[in-house]
């Protein structure tokens, strides 16, 4: 009991400060659950944008309007939300599909940009950003920058990186080494159709 009984008068002593610092200590929490809840009611409001064009979006139809539209109204409530990395991946679709690979190459690296402030749980995008980036620079015999590029650490989409190093390898006439990545990205994959275009490459290779 003389514990209890220190406890209360310590209580009765210093009751203010114990009421001030709940008080303190409440409105913190408060003020986090306001913000949370506000940066929640935007994710909302950014993907409900972005789901009503995406529902509208194919290759075929590719309302540009709609899409600046979407994009401005996003950029407004949050400019590094993951949705304007994707409204940015597709425009650069666009662009690829335009051969207007510089404008594309520019709107991949700004996705990036923004993937690069966010955390881990979006670095499966990041590993298909860069193989996009990648893709064109080989087209564009930006074979240095490609190879850079594919320096990164990749992880969900591993076969894919060592198709295009197979690629850049082939470009460079070194036959020996673009088939072994090829066979490594082999092994790698369990999709029958990539294992078909695997397989293709390694047959048009010189012997």
């Amino acid at each position: 009991m003389s514990f209890l009984n220190k406890v209360y008068n310590w209580f009765l002593s210093n009751y203010i400060k114990v009421i001030v610092f709940l008080i303190i200590l409440i409105g913190i929490y408060g003020v986090y659950l306001y913000f949370f809840f506000i940066n929640q009611k935007k994710d909302q409001t950014s993907g409900d944008l972005f789901l009503n064009f995406y529902n509208t979006y194919s290759e075929i139809n590719f309302n540009e309007q709609l899409f600046k539209d979407t994009f401005d109204k996003i950029s407004q409530i949050d400019d590094s939300s993951i949705y304007i990395v994707m409204l940015k991946s597709i425009n650069a679709k666009e662009f690829v599909k335009n051969e207007d690979l510089d404008k594309a190459l520019i709107e991949l690296s700004n996705a990036r940009e923004i993937l690069d402030s966010k955390n881990q749980n979006f670095s499966f995008l990041k590993e298909i950003i860069n193989l996009r980036m990648a893709n064109i620079f080989i087209v564009l015999e930006d074979l240095e920058s490609a190879k850079n590029i594919l320096e990164a650490p990749f992880s969900t989409n591993l076969a894919n990186k060592l198709i295009l190093q197979g690629d850049i390898l082939t470009k460079e006439n070194k036959f020996i080494e673009a088939k072994q990545k090829y066979n490594q990205a082999l092994e790698k994959t369990g999709n029958e159709s990539q294992k078909k275009l695997i397989n293709l490459k390694i047959s048009t290779l010189v012997k």
